[in-house]
């Protein structure tokens, strides 16, 4: 079994790096509360004011565990679903907590290019690919690479060393 190591500064900070996804199930009164799908849209049928476009980056790359994490690293304020379909296919839909911004994903078995399309202030698929191409420029880091800083200014996740930040890319 691999254990992690935290060392504390004397500042207050603590500092480690993570070892593996976690993920549990919190109590009703931590989960947040989501807007449903239709207030995006603000009352408008689908695609609304949405822009089409058309991506090489497949939904399914961006569906792994360490590529979650790395997207939700740099793309704060975003939480994502996704519609299955009975033939293989699915929509990946990403919807800001801004209430305004989304982009939808569709995943079809085989295709080469997929139909994106976006709407509000942020562009969340650029975002998503941003974040994507990122992980892949840094050969693709595990989780074991990735660390965290706590202290009194925040906290501050790193890559490598924690004078190594992941930024956000918006």
């Amino acid at each position: 079994m691999r254990r992690s190591s935290v060392s504390s500064g004397d500042d207050g900070t603590a500092s480690g790096r993570f070892t593996r996804s976690s993920a549990f199930m919190r109590l009703r009164q931590q989960r947040p509360v989501h807007a449903p799908h239709g207030a995006y849209l603000k009352g408008r049928e689908w695609p609304a004011d949405g822009v089409r476009s058309t991506t090489a980056l497949s939904p399914a790359e961006v569906g792994g565990w360490v590529e979650q994490f790395v997207i939700g690293l740099q793309v704060p304020g975003a939480f994502w679903t996704v519609e299955r379909y009975d033939d293989g296919a699915y929509t990946l839909w990403t919807y800001g907590t801004d209430r305004q911004s989304w982009a939808s994903a569709d995943f079809e078995p085989g295709a080469s290019e997929y139909e994106v399309v976006q709407s509000g202030p942020r562009k969340l698929w650029d975002e998503t690919d941003a974040a994507y191409r990122w992980w892949q420029k840094q050969g693709q880091p595990g989780f074991d690479r990735f660390g965290l800083t706590v202290g009194s200014g925040g906290e501050k996740v790193w890559l490598d060393s924690p004078d190594n930040p992941v930024a956000a890319v918006n």
